[in-house]
């Protein structure tokens, strides 16, 4: 694999405890020398990251209602409004994992068709909401009836997990490419720390992936030190 291929299949993520400016200003820096395909950061960072990367490749993502899904759907739907205002064209919104587990798939459907139709409406900017399963927390049954659940509301991505309840594993990337319709990517996410493991779930189906170690994959296949 091709260090510009790698580059474009992967989304370099800053969300943690105690985000600085400094740390953001960094981050896409870095994002911009490797010409990722986009930030991940958290919400209150969004606006300073769309101004450091405005004109360039990398677009600027942002986390909603991350890492547990808890948030009552208009929260979630007004958090989708306010990041997209500020410059967000990638969402990653928790889905109602509880209304999973407990089978009640059509209180899922209601709560990430919101946030869709909120990503959608109001700027006429093109974001791409990705909604979070939390595969290893599902099994393979209620995985496929969420995967059908982001089909029916018209997402554009799903993604493993938050890294939270799992690290993100191949044959959920497996799993989710059979169930999921063509036009729906899948993201790999949680504990992606490799080149190896990256480039097995790119195998295994995944579009994308997430992690905070992009300079080392992307620098190794380019073969400078890390």
């Amino acid at each position: 694999m091709r260090a510009r291929e790698l580059a474009k299949s992967l989304d370099f993520t800053l969300v943690r405890a105690g985000v600085t400016a400094n740390d953001v200003a960094i981050h896409c820096a870095t994002a911009s020398r490797l010409h990722v395909a986009s930030v991940v950061v958290p919400p209150s960072s969004v606006a300073m990251a769309a101004d450091a990367l405005r004109g360039g490749d990398v677009k600027v993502g942002t986390v909603v209602s991350y890492p547990f899904g808890f948030d009552d759907t208009s929260v979630k739907a007004a958090a989708v409004r306010a990041a997209v205002v500020a410059g967000a064209r990638e969402v990653d919104v928790v889905m109602d994992i509880s209304a999973l587990l407990a089978g009640r798939f059509g209180t899922a459907r209601a709560d990430l068709g919101a946030v869709v139709n909120a990503a959608r409406g109001g700027t006429g900017a093109r974001v791409m909401v990705r909604a979070v399963l939390e595969a290893p927390l599902l099994g393979e049954r209620l995985l496929r009836h969420a995967c059908g659940v982001v089909a029916l509301v018209g997402a554009d991505f799903a993604v493993t997990a938050t890294g939270v309840g799992g690290e993100a594993r191949t044959q959920d990337v497996e799993i989710m490419r059979e169930a999921l319709p063509a036009d729906v990517g899948v993201i790999a996410a949680g504990a992606v720390g490799d080149l190896a493991s990256a480039i097995a779930l790119l195998d295994a189906g995944a579009q994308r992936f997430s992690t905070n170690a992009a300079p080392v994959m992307v620098d190794t296949l380019m073969g400078v030190a890390a």
